[in-house]
């Protein structure tokens, strides 16, 4: 038997094994070599300080203080609601959402809540794509803005151009729960994403 493998081993069966094992290792090696042949390059990018825009809780002319009482439809003036700063050199436009944030709370103490927002500039002219006021409600818990044309450098502002409320009858007592102040919540994205 050990003669039979050995002459097996030079015969022409090895010869045309190994000539299809070498034309194997030739054309996937060949592969291979063809698949890790790359380049690579990068990108010249400027130096990142600051966010494409802020959004911060305005300090000026601000909404005026209300107080209600319990079954009592009452008014909410007019104010600032929020600051918003695209940065300088920002081309692009800017989205903003405001949510009333704490409906489960003042759902416990008014049957009604309803103000309208504004985006606008300096001079109280809207930003806003649809040019519209928009109802920030119970039921209507976020608004959006899309610039139309804002420039860095310039601070607009969310302005709330009024509102209405109605408490419930019992409402004031204090085993009632929720709370009284309505609080609000604004995000600043580039628009379209």
């Amino acid at each position: 038997m050990s003669e039979l493998i050995k002459g097996a081993g030079k015969s022409k069966l090895r010869l045309y094994f190994t000539t299809a094992l070498l034309l194997s290792l030739a054309v996937t090696g060949g592969l291979f070599a063809y698949a890790y042949t790359i380049a690579s390059t990068s990108l010249t990018v400027g130096t990142v300080s600051s966010d494409f825009g802020n959004i911060t809780a305005s300090t000026n002319d601000t909404v005026p203080a209300y107080t209600p009482f319990g079954t009592y439809r009452g008014r909410i003036g007019a104010g600032n609601l929020f600051d918003v700063a695209p940065e300088t050199g920002y081309q692009g436009d800017i989205g903003i959402n405001v949510y009333l944030d704490n409906i489960d709370q003042i759902g416990y103490k008014y049957g009604m809540f309803m103000v309208k927002l504004r985006l606008v500039n300096s001079a109280n002219q809207s930003m806003d794509v649809d040019g519209v006021d928009k109802p920030l409600t119970l039921h209507n818990g976020v608004v959006s803005f899309t610039s139309n044309n804002m420039t860095g450098g310039p601070t607009y502002r969310i302005y709330c151009v009024g509102g209405v409320y109605r408490t419930f009858p019992w409402a004031y007592l204090t085993g009632a729960g929720g709370t009284w102040a309505p609080s609000f919540t604004a995000e600043i994205l580039q628009a379209g994403l």
